[in-house]
């Protein structure tokens, strides 16, 4: 089995989060015909390249100040979902879900076809977070404009966007309007940026003194897609802070 350890470490994602210093993105290449999705191509055979890119770090629920540096719900500790600002649908057609089911299978490679569909019929439900109501049954099936807690994003821009809602900044995401990009052969090349861990929070104590943060229990390496309709997206601005390289999304 891929652990989440092992898909850390395969993905070079770090311990610590650095202040981000600004760069014009010199690693990048950004193939011609992936401007729709904003999907960014490393030219590095080790993967996807995050430094040198604007990123930010969607602070855990225990960082927050609106929260009393604690997780919502000390007794029922909750998802550590993050609305974005569209607020937005994202119908999940059957090329979409043919993505989302083929970076769950690159990412938890061991897993049986029977576990696999329980996992994923669990994680897709219409009571779960990402899709509240819009699960399969539905009818309606669509992915929420969402992210977690511990995922890192590419900024469009650094500069913050005042809304009525107070200031966002602009990230970037797939366009759910366009077809998905092509699964990669290897968990190493998804671009983690326009991806995300499913986390929750937990009323567990840390030596630090934070909580300890884990992942989804439906599988191991719970990935995902970070979506709009537009390709982007905006986040509030407290909710995150700068950093310059991919962070890891859990602290346990």
């Amino acid at each position: 089995m891929l652990s989440r350890r092992d898909f850390l470490r395969i993905a070079a994602i770090g311990t610590g989060a650095l202040l981000l210093k600004g760069s014009d993105h010199p690693y990048i290449a950004r193939p011609k015909g992936a401007e729709g999705n904003g999907l960014l191509v490393s030219t590095s055979d080790a993967g996807i390249i995050y430094k040198g890119r604007e990123l930010c770090f969607v602070l855990w629920d225990h960082q927050l100040a609106r929260y009393d540096y604690k997780p919502r719900n000390l007794v029922n500790p909750l998802p550590e979902t993050c609305p974005l600002y569209s607020g937005a649908l994202n119908p999940i057609t059957p090329a979409w879900e043919a993505y989302w089911r083929g970076i769950l299978h690159l990412c938890n490679p061991n897993v049986s076809d029977v576990d696999f569909e329980q996992s994923w019929e669990s994680l897709v439900a219409s009571d779960r977070a990402f899709t509240n109501s819009t699960g399969p049954a539905s009818g309606n099936f669509a992915l929420h404009s969402l992210t977690c807690g511990g995922a890192t994003h590419e900024l469009v821009s650094n500069d913050p966007v005042r809304t009525p809602k107070g200031p966002y900044l602009q990230i970037y995401t797939l366009n759910s309007r366009k077809p998905p990009p092509p699964i990669p052969s290897r968990a190493v090349d998804i671009d983690m940026t326009r991806h995300f861990f499913a986390t929750t929070g937990s009323n567990i104590r840390l030596a630090d003194g934070s909580y300890g943060v884990y992942g989804f229990p439906q599988f191991e390496n719970c990935i995902i897609p970070l979506v709009n309709p537009l390709g982007m997206d905006m986040i509030d601005y407290k909710r995150v802070k700068f950093v310059q390289d991919l962070q890891r999304p859990f602290n346990t």
